[in-house]
C-alpha cells in the first residue's frame, strides 16, 4: 500500500507542475478551438496558460513567490553547541560509465554536500549522514554510497560518514535518521525552499535539527527588462513541488488521525 501511495505522490507531484499544467491548458484549449461554439473560451485557456508561463518563467515575477518563502529559515550559524551529526539529505544521480561522480550526482546534490561539507569543518569530531535509495530506475549504486563515493574524494575520512540506504523521499529519511541519532544534536542540510517540508517532517519524527538551507533560488534584481528563462520556470516547479508537499503532508496527517480514531 505505502508503494502504491508513495508511486501516486510522485505522479501528482510531476503533473502538477507548471509546464505539464501548461500543456494541458493547451490542449485544452486546441480542443475548443476546433468547435465553432466553445472558440471564445478557448482563446480564454490560451490565454490563462500563457499567463501561467509568463509568471512562472520571470524573474522578477518568480522572486515574489519565491524569495519569501525562502526566507523563512535563516541560513546555517555556528554557535558553542557542539554537533554531532550533520544529515545531507537526499536529491537524484545516475551512475553513468566514463564520467565522474560529479557529472553522475545533479547540481543539487554537490551544493547540499558542499554545504554539509562545509558545517562537518567548522565542527571537529561530527560526522556526516547520507541517506537515499537507488531511484524508480534501480540504479546499481545507491545514492548516499554515490554521495559518500565524492565525500571520499574530497578529503573525507570513511569513519566519519554514515549511510543509509533505502528512505525514499524525506519523510522516510527522517524516520532513519530519528532511529539512530534521537539523542544527538543534528544539523539538516537541504535546498532552502525544501527546508520549511523537511523541518515538518524531522518534528513529527520526533527529532528537532539545526537547519542548514542552501542552494537558494532567488536572488535580487535591480531590473524588470530582462527575458522570461527556463532557469527561473525550474525554480517556480521546485516551489510549487514544495507547496504540494505540504500540502499532501497536511492531507495524509488528516485521514491517518481519522483512521485512528476508527
Amino acid at each position: 500500500m505505502d508503494h502504491y501511495l508513495f508511486l501516486l505522490k510522485k505522479f501528482l507531484g510531476n503533473l502538477l507542475m507548471p509546464v505539464p499544467v501548461t500543456l494541458l491548458l493547451l490542449l485544452w484549449a486546441l480542443l475548443l478551438l476546433l468547435r465553432r461554439k466553445t472558440r471564445w473560451l478557448g482563446v480564454v485557456v490560451v490565454f490563462l496558460a500563457t499567463a501561467l508561463l509568463f509568471v512562472t518563467s520571470y524573474t522578477p515575477l518568480s522572486n515574489q513567490y519565491v524569495a519569501p518563502f525562502e526566507a523563512q529559515i535563516p541560513s546555517y550559524q555556528q554557535s558553542q553547541t557542539p554537533v554531532d551529526y550533520i544529515a545531507v539529505l537526499g536529491h537524484w544521480h545516475q551512475s553513468i560509465a566514463n564520467q565522474p561522480v560529479t557529472s553522475e550526482l545533479s547540481p543539487t546534490a554537490i551544493v547540499r554536500l558542499a554545504e554539509g561539507i562545509r558545517i562537518y569543518r567548522l565542527n571537529p569530531g561530527s560526522k556526516l549522514i547520507f541517506t537515499g535509495f537507488k531511484g524508480l530506475a534501480k540504479d546499481p549504486v545507491s545514492y548516499p554510497e554515490k554521495l559518500r563515493e565524492l565525500a571520499l574524494a574530497l578529503g573525507i575520512p570513511a569513519a566519519d560518514i554514515l549511510i543509509f540506504n533505502g528512505p525514499r523521499d524525506t519523510m522516510e529519511e527522517a524516520e532513519v535518521i530519528a532511529d539512530h541519532v534521537a539523542e544527538s544534536t543534528l544539523v539538516v542540510v537541504t535546498t532552502a525552499v525544501h527546508m520549511p517540508r523537511a523541518l515538518d517532517l524531522f518534528h513529527r519524527a520526533g527529532l528537532d535539527p539545526i537547519p542548514a538551507p542552501t542552494q537558494h533560488l532567488s536572488k535580487p534584481t535591480n531590473s524588470w527588462w530582462i527575458f522570461p528563462s527556463g532557469e527561473t520556470l525550474a525554480h517556480s516547479e521546485y516551489l510549487a513541488h514544495e507547496r504540494l508537499g505540504l500540502l499532501w503532508i497536511k492531507l495524509t496527517g488528516q485521514v491517518k488521525e481519522y483512521l485512528d480514531k476508527e
